[in-house]
């Protein structure tokens, strides 16, 4: 790509980070300061979800967003399925905050099964582990994000209802092992190594750190420990694989 193509789209790249990132501080803010989303701004989770998709899509290869848009598909009919016959993830049914909806499901949550799944698989790739073993740690990895982002999507977001209460903050047992496979077939499904890309890193701690800093606010204090554990586990992992790296002459 030359320059007269190259800067147009890292100009558009950096309009999308800071729209989102003005979009972090503020809602992260917003519920932290004054403890509930903006009454005036019902779009406003949409569109954040929106533009996380938007920032990972637009800074990884052509063959990388096939790869996604292969997991993206497969979330999002699990989605419907899990709506539409009370499958895979226990009875839920999804509110009016996240538009707008295909199949009672939000389109929105392509998006976040993307930002998921690319971020799952940069941390896990640090291991270098066979890629079964890695299928299964990143299914395990998008289920603790799960346990973080659950509790306030399900309860003070009001993303979508449970039909029958669970012991973990009111969800069902049932949500997790169903998030644990539907995971895992997409680990299965796009089992090629993506590159380094250290905006899917960024844009998923982001979502974790945004999750657990509600959580936290809200008393929430076993999903917010979840997101620290995890970000922890985060910063631990590329401080060895920098460390790994450079011990084999990858970096200077």
């Amino acid at each position: 790509m030359n320059l007269k193509h190259r800067r147009p789209r890292q100009v558009f790249i950096l309009i999308i980070a800071v729209a989102y990132t003005v979009m972090w501080l503020g809602g992260i803010g917003h519920y932290v300061l004054i403890g509930k989303p903006p009454l005036d701004a019902p779009w406003a989770a949409s569109l954040f979800l929106f533009l996380a998709g938007l920032l990972v899509v637009a800074t990884i290869p052509v063959n990388e967003i096939t790869n996604l848009a292969i997991a993206a598909v497969i979330g999002f009919l699990a989605e419907v399925i899990g709506v539409r016959w009370d499958f895979i993830f226990s009875e839920y049914a999804y509110t009016g905050v996240l538009i707008p909806q295909l199949l009672d499901v939000p389109l929105v949550m392509l998006s976040a099964w993307m930002v998921l799944v690319a971020y799952a698989r940069q941390i896990i790739m640090t291991f270098d582990l066979p890629a079964w073993a890695e299928a299964i740690l990143a299914a395990g990895w998008m289920t603790a994000i799960d346990l973080v982002i659950d509790p306030l999507a399900a309860n003070q977001l009001g993303y979508w209802r449970w039909a029958n209460s669970g012991a973990y903050h009111g969800i069902p047992l049932h949500n997790f092992i169903g998030w644990f496979a539907v995971s895992l077939i997409i680990f299965l499904a796009i089992r090629n190594r993506p590159r380094r890309n250290n905006v899917s890193l960024l844009v998923g701690l982001s979502i974790v750190l945004f999750f657990t800093a509600i959580a936290l606010s809200y008393g929430l204090y076993l999903p917010g420990a979840v997101g620290i554990c995890l970000t922890i586990i985060h910063f631990s992992s590329r401080l060895w694989s920098a460390a790994a790296r450079r011990r084999f002459g990858l970096i200077s």
